[in-house]
């Protein structure tokens, strides 16, 4: 069995998960943890693949050949951030409700 597309995915995502993860970083000392979180699932996908696109862009080829769009590496990319971000958010939001009684994200 060929495992080398598999391992282009998850070469890619290492590549990418740099610059997630210095943009997490910089908006967890701006807006806080939980935001962070959020950011790292959502913007810090799109922050990452736009990095390694304009700095790496000429290996964009190699996956290209591979069979794997942009659009596929950047769903590859989201739903491993999500798979590893989701339950960090539960998790906290748990123990935060445990601790704290009812609380809320945004106070009305």
């Amino acid at each position: 069995m060929n495992n080398i597309p598999t391992r282009a995915l998850w070469n890619f995502y290492k590549d990418t998960l740099f610059y997630s993860i210095a943009f997490t970083l910089l908006s967890k000392i701006a807006f806080g943890s939980l935001s962070a979180l959020l950011i790292f699932i959502s913007i810090g996908v799109f922050i990452g693949f736009w990095m390694f696109y304009i700095l790496k862009k000429q290996e964009l080829y190699f996956y290209y050949n591979l069979g794997y769009t942009k659009w596929k590496l950047l769903k590859v990319i989201f739903l491993i951030n999500l798979l590893i971000g989701m339950p960090i958010i539960l998790v906290i939001l748990f123990f935060m409700t445990m601790l704290f009684g009812d609380f809320k994200l945004i106070a009305l």
